[in-house]
């Protein structure tokens, strides 16, 4: 997948503002959970700061509270999108509810837009309420046999694994990713690339380098997106919320693969399949943010999967769960009932 579609250095598990580790994608940059806070609650308070300085003290996960002003502009400038900004949700302080308009605005869905409409568009006083929700939503649709459903995500796992393994890697963006079909829903698809790859074999172990940690995200990513589109909940969802979506399970849902595929080499061990690996070794040429989020990877994740000591059907589950989280501020409400 291109940079457009997703991050695709190691830049983006850290926070642009302050070099802290990134919780996700907020306001259309990689950001910790204080700056995403920070700039939102600048906006819709309309606050404006001061610098005691010259307008470029320095802003790092040390000192970023010591200077708002130039704490704001350094979200300005790497990226940070006021406009992205739904008033309607997560609000500052009191507001006051708005009468709904007679006309609700059309929303536009899915694949019709080009690839910038993955941003959502600035917010009008006039829509501040949420569009009208059909009671249909509420109805609840027959459900399957437990059994059925715990089955059918063991195998739609199984086959993103395969795909996982094999040498198929498409150079597209997101969007072209999310208005595609469902390679994970094809048969004729699985059964011509669905072969392990020389390559992701493991002979020797060797210490993993930017190369590696790159190609493997590169690859989950790719697998996040055909995994997303397996489920009717999500096709069924319009293109902002599909995008909003995939990319605040951008860093968690490649982590969950990531060590459940690992093969057991000692507890604070992560392998990838080609043999390339990682521990609790310092890299220091690396961000501060990513050796972080390695040891939280062997602490948070890897020691509590091997603790349950989870079957191939329960970590199906887990991720499933993990991905349709109806959490993401940035979705709608519609979208949120649907999930």
């Amino acid at each position: 997948m291109t940079p457009q579609s997703s991050p695709s250095s190691s830049r983006d598990h850290v926070c642009l503002v302050c070099q802290d580790f990134a919780s996700g994608y907020h306001y259309g940059v990689p950001s910790c959970v204080g700056c995403k806070t920070f700039f939102r609650r600048t906006i819709m308070k309309k606050q404006k700061y001061i610098c005691q300085f010259e307008g470029n003290c320095p802003v790092d996960k040390t000192i970023r509270c010591a200077c708002r002003y130039c704490r704001f502009e350094k979200c300005l400038s790497v990226g940070m999108d006021r406009n992205a900004l739904q008033q309607n949700r997560d609000p500052i302080g009191y507001t006051k509810r708005t009468r709904r308009p007679k006309k609700e605005l059309k929303t536009t869905s899915d694949c019709s837009s080009d690839e910038g409409a993955s941003t959502p568009p600035s917010v009008s006083p006039l829509q501040l309420s949420p569009p009208p929700i059909s009671p249909l939503l509420f109805q609840a649709a027959p459900l399957k046999p437990r059994r059925c459903i715990l089955q059918t995500l063991a195998e739609r796992e199984k086959c993103a694994n395969d795909l996982r393994l094999s040498e198929y890697l498409p150079i597209r963006s997101l969007h072209e990713a999310l208005c595609s079909k469902a390679l994970l829903n094809d048969t004729a698809f699985l059964e011509k690339w669905g072969q392990p790859s020389e390559r992701h074999q493991i002979f020797d172990l060797r210490f993993v380098n930017h190369d590696d940690y790159h190609y493997w995200h590169e690859r989950d990513w790719f697998l996040l997106t055909e995994y997303a589109k397996t489920f009717d909940v999500f096709e069924a969802l319009d293109y902002q919320d599909k995008a909003e979506l995939v990319r605040h399970a951008a860093i968690t849902v490649p982590v969950l693969v990531q060590v459940w595929n690992s093969p057991d080499y000692g507890p604070d061990t992560i392998v990838f399949p080609d043999g390339a690996y990682f521990d609790r070794t310092p890299e220091p040429t690396r961000p501060a943010g990513l050796n972080r989020k390695k040891y939280q990877m062997l602490d948070l994740v890897l020691k509590p999967f091997r603790d349950l000591q989870l079957d191939a059907t329960e970590f199906a589950a887990f991720k499933a769960v993990t991905f349709l989280n109806p959490g993401p501020g940035g979705i709608s409400i519609r979208a949120k009932l649907s999930l």
